[in-house]
């Protein structure tokens, strides 16, 4: 009896649920796009450093990364609730 009600449930839950997923490809693109961003500054920090011929700055480099990986965030973050709103309505 209780495993024919949680079939039923979960069933429902499904068809519920399926027409408001998404197309991954939006959020593939978007978190690719913002891994090799982090990647860039990463680069443009290391390369800044050796064009200078100066040691690598390991913390400023860790921080730099950081600070553009928290507003990458905030930037997907954002772009996924404008292109795709109903995701975040639950």
């Amino acid at each position: 009896m209780l495993r024919h009600f949680l079939k039923k449930q979960l069933h429902n839950q499904a068809i519920t649920a399926s027409p408001k997923r998404g197309n991954l490809s939006i959020q593939i693109a978007l978190w690719t796009l913002w891994t090799f961003c982090v990647i860039a500054v990463g680069f443009i920090n290391w390369h800044a450093d050796f064009i200078a011929q100066r040691p690598t700055n390991l913390i400023g480099l860790v921080i730099h990364c950081v600070l553009a990986g928290l507003i990458g965030l905030i930037v997907l973050t954002k772009l996924e609730m404008w292109l795709e709103p109903w995701r975040f309505l639950d």
